[in-house]
């Protein structure tokens, strides 16, 4: 593999602060993980907009993560993670912070950082996973290695104030999808003007447990289920209710065929019913989101 050297990573960006996380690290990737990112975003931007500075997230995704498990063993999907998160934590050093988001995901917070300093880091990014591939475990050259690991990322990039703070994760989770729909391989930049203006979509869900979740609440489902074969129909194992610090998991239970997976996604709650130890609610979701869901289930099959 060739060396990464510091000049190739260092680009030179305005942010000269830190986002630190005192919890544990992700026991595969050696980054933060998911809750420390939920921790840090608001922090930021708050700081970010007292400052009037801008605030870029490069939401980045593993292509064909799942070939990488299904062929040669998730020793070797968890080899991918670690090598490809080892050039993202050098590239962004410094200047910001990335995290495991879930899965093959990794997120960027990159503060202080206009739109075409966040652009130039994602392709910066992908340029070096891509003409750095993966050494054998036993350190010979990928070419004489039983198994190929070429590596390629997709990457989406968004940017605060051009993106409402509480959207830049949708946002760029959106840009990621055009990536990877337009043949991967590449970064892209959200675009706004793009945005799907059809009507919200109604979505029944059933959570196994009761909850606290009324009609007119927002909520956001963290991890959800293909059930029954519909992908209208969802499972929720995980919600919670923004701006009320109500959180709800729910791990037992049978994993309907497919396994889980995971995502995000958030609408009104527009019906409600409980009956028994299981509620039932039925709450709008924005077509394009519902799409991207749709589409991050279909690359996972």
């Amino acid at each position: 593999m060739a060396e990464i050297t510091e000049k190739e990573t260092e680009l030179k960006f305005p942010w000269t602060g830190e986002l630190d996380w005192t919890g544990e690290l992700d026991s595969v990737t050696g980054i933060p993980p998911r809750n420390a990112l939920d921790h840090n975003l608001p922090l930021m931007l708050r700081l970010m907009g007292k400052e009037a500075m801008p605030l870029s997230v490069i939401m980045i995704d593993i292509d064909h993560f799942k070939d990488f498990n299904d062929r040669w063993g998730h020793d070797t999907g968890d080899r991918v993670l670690r090598h490809v998160c080892g050039i993202i934590r050098k590239t962004v050093k410094y200047r910001g912070e990335a995290y495991r988001y879930g899965g093959e995901e990794i997120t960027i917070l990159l503060p202080n950082t206009s739109n075409d300093e966040a652009m130039a880091t994602a392709e910066h990014i992908r340029e070096l996973i891509f003409r750095n591939p993966l050494e054998s475990a036993d350190g010979t050259s990928p070419e004489s290695s039983e198994v190929p690991l070429a590596v390629t990322v997709s990457l989406g990039v968004s940017n605060y104030p051009d993106v409402a703070g509480s959207e830049l994760l949708v946002a760029a989770d959106q840009a990621l999808y055009v990536a990877k729909r337009e043949g991967r391989n590449r970064a892209v930049f959200f675009d706004s003007t793009k945005r799907d203006d059809s009507p919200p979509v109604t979505v029944d869900v059933r959570f196994p447990s009761s909850s606290s979740v009324s009609e007119g609440t927002y909520i956001i489902l963290t991890r959800w289920f293909r059930h029954r074969g519909e992908l209208t129909e969802i499972e929720a194992r995980e919600i919670s209710i923004p701006g009320q610090g109500q959180h709800r998991e729910i791990a037992e239970g049978p994993v309907p065929p497919g396994g889980p997976v995971t995502a995000e996604i958030r609408g009104r709650v527009t019906a409600v019913e409980r009956r028994g130890n299981c509620t039932f609610f039925s709450f709008e979701v924005e077509a394009e989101v519902l799409n991207l869901m749709f589409h991050h289930l279909r690359d996972r099959e």
